[in-house]
């Protein structure tokens, strides 16, 4: 059975567009229902944009076995539109693909993302599908591995695993997050980084200097040691470091090649795979420390124009 996307977006027709395109060249499109999550308008502006979402995705329809257009009469938030949206569509179906508007996906995305849900459905310990990962260049036997790590831009999940957490209301407050982690936990969820891009993220809400859904799903994954099945070369790219969307960081997660081979070796063995969990923290602390000097190298020379 091919599993339904949810797509959620908002005010951006060009995004829209682009990945919508890219998500029609999948061989499976033809097959699938797509079910968009399209959120209300903030200001009058926004209404405009919203329209031509609408007909964009309409115009698709060709392309997809169906589509389905939600409308919200307020503007819920991207969190709050997708935690909803995935919870409906789960409500009806045992497994879901999610989109948002801004994420590019290979021709092979929908091909790995229903392997994956049929071939590790009954292997409870395994919860969460990644399109997306870190250009870490390793390889083995298989063309994916098994990791700790949750990436949202393009993802896959199971209606058991996924109404655990939507029903543990603990799971939504940082207050309670904060109680359970210990020290060694939160490093161990920033993958022993010598820098936090994870739990800085749970920080980061407490105080409402964001606000995200992605990295409480992280945590809740975490606390049950689940697995997140997840390609060696990615089948997704953020099109949306732009201005247009918010909570992204280009310096840390840079757009990179889609993976143009259908992923075919799939890993047999319940287990993280350690070697990528080691090329991962190593890029990560590499791609810090650049940025890192990029950014002092800069506030050098603007303090010295300055004093001219």
């Amino acid at each position: 059975m091919i599993t339904p996307v949810a797509f959620f977006c908002f005010n951006r027709p060009f995004h829209t567009y682009k990945t919508i395109k890219s998500l029609a060249l999948n061989d499976e499109a033809i097959k699938t229902d797509l079910i968009a999550f399209v959120d209300g308008a903030r200001k009058q502006s926004d209404q405009i944009l919203i329209n031509s979402v609408e007909k964009i995705l309409l115009s698709n329809a060709i392309f997809f076995k169906s589509i389905t257009i939600n409308k919200s009469p307020v503007n819920l938030s991207s969190a709050l539109n997708i935690r909803n949206g995935v919870s409906k569509i789960l409500s009806n179906y045992e497994s879901v693909i999610v989109l948002e508007d801004d994420i590019e996906v290979s021709k092979y995305f929908l091909a790995f993302m229903n392997e994956g849900l049929q071939r590790y459905k009954d292997m409870k310990n395994v919860w969460h599908i990644n399109g997306y990962n870190f250009p870490i260049n390793v390889y083995g036997n298989e063309e994916c591995y098994f990791s700790r790590l949750m990436q949202c831009w393009g993802w896959a999940t199971w209606r058991d695993r996924w109404a655990q957490f939507i029903e543990e209301p603990l799971m939504n407050d940082t207050n309670y997050i904060f109680s359970i982690f210990t020290k060694q936990m939160r490093k161990e969820l920033d993958l022993n980084c010598k820098n936090s891009f994870f739990w800085s993220q749970v920080t980061a809400n407490h105080f409402n200097k964001i606000s995200t859904w992605a990295i409480f799903w992280y945590c809740f994954i975490f606390i049950n040691k689940g697995l997140c099945l997840t390609p060696f070369k990615s089948l997704t790219k953020n099109i949306g470091f732009d201005n247009s969307g918010v909570n992204c960081r280009q310096d840390i997660f840079p757009n990179k090649d889609l993976n143009d081979l259908k992923i075919l070796k799939f890993p047999t063995e319940m287990y993280e795979n350690k070697k990528c969990l080691e090329k991962t923290t190593a890029y990560l602390d590499s791609r810090y420390n650049l940025v890192r000097r990029l950014n002092l190298k800069f506030r050098s020379i603007l303090k010295n124009f300055k004093s001219f």
